[in-house]
């Protein structure tokens, strides 16, 4: 090893050193493996676990079965019941019984895959993303409490901690967990992958950093320890509230209009280059209505939108080196676009930042309208990748809506930490 090098393992050494002044939260020491079957292997017993994701489109809800071996120790996973219902949690702000009513819902369902032997010891936990993160505190409270007191009326176990807003930190970490889980890349850190979750209020970059500058030169706030598999590592993980695509759309019909005029005191007029000429459209988004139509006096098209969402993100987005090198998974809304753009037609599949641009200067151009929002959301996110990422059009992206059946969701991850 030459004296460069030397001098570079001594200052990697001394910054890990000082992330022991870093709270640790263990997330879960459970085995990476997703199935644990075998002929000998007959003192078994199922664990259940019920985590709702309370996000700002819609709220959805899992409920994981696992297996526990009593002789190793380890719990897998056995298999997941899904399912979603809209309006996100924040549309019943002035409502909040609503909110418990479409929580109470899903919660029956979860009565038909839960044996009644063990409900009461099966944890039910609701964790709310960033539609109620921005909500004013008052009308979020109202929210969750409303829903502690259906959860405390279930059959299912619960505390004071069942219902509670999810920390944007937390919130890349367990999706991240979730990602690397699925694909049995807990155990290097070199190996794991990159999460890119983008919401409809904020998305996460998470991953474990292994290159000496983005231990320097990262915000130090970024990098914090966990306990992942029975080892102590850094983690990278940053959530951008309001960053969201929902958020992000918003904030580019305002800077695409001119001067949006209120028709009425809950409604908001928008003509914006980033929507097809032809469009009349009615959205409702945060307890309001806009009505959304393309400008027939000014060029529609993917670079006048593309340069609106650059001017929204300007420079608020950390961009290590080291995201150029890894490999990386783009979640969520990520995926849910490339397949609207025609681009992936299976749970998973990978293009590049490229094709993925390609296809949106196609959408932004064509004469026929799939979705109103599509060229003005893809335009977002490409300047999201490329712009405030930093990722070159050669970059290559990994897509999953589910692996082995799972959603890559951050439920996964909360779950485990709920039977840590």
């Amino acid at each position: 090893m030459d004296s460069q090098h030397k001098i570079k393992w001594t200052l990697y050494i001394s910054l890990a050193s000082m992330f022991i002044f870093v709270s640790v939260t263990e997330v879960g020491p459970f085995s990476s493996m997703k199935r644990l079957y075998s002929s000998y292997e007959t003192d078994t017993h199922h664990k259940y676990v019920i985590v709702f994701d309370g996000g700002s489109t819609g709220t959805r809800i899992h409920v994981f079965t696992f297996v526990n071996n009593s002789s190793s120790g380890r719990l897998a996973l056995e298999n997941e019941y899904f399912e979603e219902v809209k309006p996100g949690l924040s549309n019943y702000a002035h409502k909040p019984q609503n909110a418990a009513n479409s929580v109470l819902h899903l919660l029956d369902k979860a009565k038909a895959v839960v044996p009644p032997s063990v409900w009461i010891e099966t944890p039910v936990a609701l964790r709310a993303t960033a539609g109620l993160r921005l909500l004013p505190s008052a009308l979020s409270e109202s929210i969750l409490d409303a829903i502690s007191k259906a959860f405390q009326s279930s059959p299912f176990l619960t505390d004071e901690e069942s219902v509670a807003v999810l920390d944007g930190k937390d919130e890349g970490l367990y999706a991240w967990y979730t990602l690397n889980f699925l694909l049995g890349k807990l155990n290097e850190a070199s190996h794991s992958a990159l999460a890119l979750d983008l919401g409809g209020g904020s998305t996460q970059v998470t991953f474990t950093p292994v290159e000496l500058d983005t231990f320097i030169h990262s915000p130090k706030e970024y990098i914090v320890l966990k306990r992942i598999q029975n080892k102590t590592m850094p983690i990278y993980t940053h959530s951008y509230l309001g960053l969201g695509l929902m958020s992000a759309r918003l904030a580019i019909l305002h800077l695409s209009s001119d001067n949006p005029g209120s028709l009425r005191k809950d409604e908001t007029k928008f003509k914006s280059s980033c929507i097809h000429p032809h469009v009349k459209h009615s959205w409702k988004h945060d307890m309001k209505e806009y009505i959304v139509k393309g400008r027939k006096d000014e060029k529609y098209g993917f670079k006048e939108c593309y340069d609106k969402a650059v001017q929204f993100l300007g420079d608020v987005v950390d961009k290590p080196e080291e995201f150029r090198r890894r490999e990386i998974y783009a979640l969520s809304y990520y995926f849910d676009r490339s397949q609207d753009l025609g681009i992936i037609d299976k749970e998973t599949g990978h293009i590049t930042v490229g094709d993925f641009m390609k296809a949106c200067r196609n959408e932004c151009s064509g004469k026929k309208v799939k979705e109103p929002f599509l060229c003005l959301d893809c335009s977002y996110i490409s300047a999201l990748l490329h712009h405030g990422l930093g990722l070159h059009e050669r970059k290559e992206l990994q897509l999953a809506k589910r692996i082995d059946g799972i959603e890559t969701s951050w439920g996964l991850g909360a779950a485990f930490n709920l039977l840590r």
